[in-house]
């Protein structure tokens, strides 16, 4: 305890230097606080917009429905199923569906197409489908033979909200899938595949037309938050097999959509050593200041010698000083970054970037920072471990000091 009571009073001797030093420290915490909250924010709003767009936290298909997809595939009981979900805890919402793929024709046009039977009033619940809406009206649960259309495809069509499409694709069954919809509205999600193929109706339509007799492809389910996912993936297995479901299995959207788990990896990963680097370079920074402050004291450790303190006492007390000054630095780096990010957090930051662009990522031109004891604990350990590693030199420098030497120093 003594060593460290007079490395804090040789910190106040100089306060200037001690400032400067401590100023280092808190620039490089700041800004690994800051960077690592916006690149996790850009995560949480891409897993927050790929899940309301159409995948849900977690999927109830019938196993070995992924990844072929196949129609004939389908989930009986929908409705059992249903109520079990709608009573599962951090269940926000759950919404049935058809997939299935047909030509769709108008006129003398004809382009392929992916027709999502859904039903209307539970999709608001689960999707966004109901905002994207650029002309036209959502669908009514009334009007069976009504159809949401991305505007790419319909443009393609060259067809217009209140025209008749028809569809062609296989049944479930093998037989021949066909019917007719009037498009109700046209749909701009801002992903080229959705709004070039897709083609929503109700699920009894595309049930009947596809012979599925009311099965279903698949159940979206909206949680109140991603991190429950593992948790509810597990609750809702157990209780759907207990109540004889065997065939049905729970996928999360990790599994659905493997890419953008990959890439918010390999993103992280790259950008750890990014952070690294800089911090390495602010490191440089650090360890100038730490030896200037150790070329103004040469005079001091040769005194210091002189009187018979040990060359490992000198080491330590020396190196417990660098300690100080790095906590002060990281907690000043660590409370300014954190309230830059709280003041961020629910306004976000505007990068001025297209919706078109970023929504091919999954992404919001306004991206939140999001504070969390991952992002605090990785801006420290990084700061904190180059801090010490930099501090040892000017320690060790101290201590090998010969005090005839170090007294003759001005």
């Amino acid at each position: 305890m003594d060593i460290v009571r007079i490395a804090w009073r040789n910190i106040g001797r100089n306060k200037r230097r001690s400032v400067l030093t401590a100023l280092a420290v808190a620039f490089a915490c700041t800004v690994l606080v800051f960077s690592m909250a916006l690149q996790r924010g850009s995560y949480a709003d891409m897993i927050r917009n790929t899940v309301h767009a159409h995948t849900g936290n977690l999927q109830v298909q019938r196993t070995g429905y992924w990844p072929d997809r196949d129609i004939a595939r389908k989930l009986t009981g929908s409705a059992a199923m249903l109520n079990i979900i709608d009573h599962t805890e951090h269940v926000v919402a759950a919404a049935p569906r058809v997939n299935g793929a047909a030509l769709v024709s108008y006129g003398h046009r004809t382009f392929g197409a992916a027709l999502f039977g859904t039903d209307p009033e539970r999709e608001k619940g689960v999707s966004t489908l109901a905002d994207v809406i650029t002309e036209g009206s959502y669908l009514d649960k009334t009007d069976v033979n009504g159809a949401l259309v991305g505007y790419v495809l319909a443009k393609n069509l060259g067809a217009e909200v209140g025209d008749e499409i028809v569809f062609l694709g296989q049944g479930a069954d093998g037989s021949i899938a066909a019917s007719t919809l009037i498009i109700k509205g046209l749909i701009k999600r801002g992903v080229a595949e959705m709004d070039r193929t897709a083609v929503f109706a109700h699920i009894e339509t595309i049930q009947e037309a596809f012979s599925l007799y009311g099965g279903i492809s698949e159940i979206a389910v909206l949680l109140d938050d991603d991190k429950y996912r593992p948790e509810t993936v597990r609750q809702l297995e157990s209780a759907l097999r207990d109540s004889g479901h065997d065939d049905a299995a729970v996928l999360g959207w990790p599994a659905i959509m493997p890419g953008i788990e990959q890439s918010i990896k390999l993103d992280w990963s790259s950008g750890i050593i990014i952070y690294s680097v800089l911090v390495l370079v602010v490191g440089f920074g650090i360890a100038n200041t730490f030896l200037m402050a150790f070329m103004e004291r040469i005079h001091e450790f040769g005194v210091l010698k002189a009187l018979g303190m040990r060359p490992a006492g000198i080491c330590v007390m020396v190196y417990v000083e660098s300690l100080l000054l790095t906590a002060i630095g990281i907690l000043a780096g660590t409370v300014t970054g954190s309230l830059i990010v709280l003041r961020f957090q629910h306004t976000g930051i505007d990068f001025g970037y297209s919706d078109e662009m970023m929504a091919e990522y999954g992404l919001d031109p306004i991206i939140h920072p999001q504070l969390s004891t991952l992002v605090l604990a990785w801006a420290v350990g990084i700061v904190l471990v180059i801090a010490m590693l930099v501090a040892i030199y000017p320690a060790v420098k101290a201590a090998t000091l010969k005090p005839v030497e170090a007294l003759r120093h001005r």
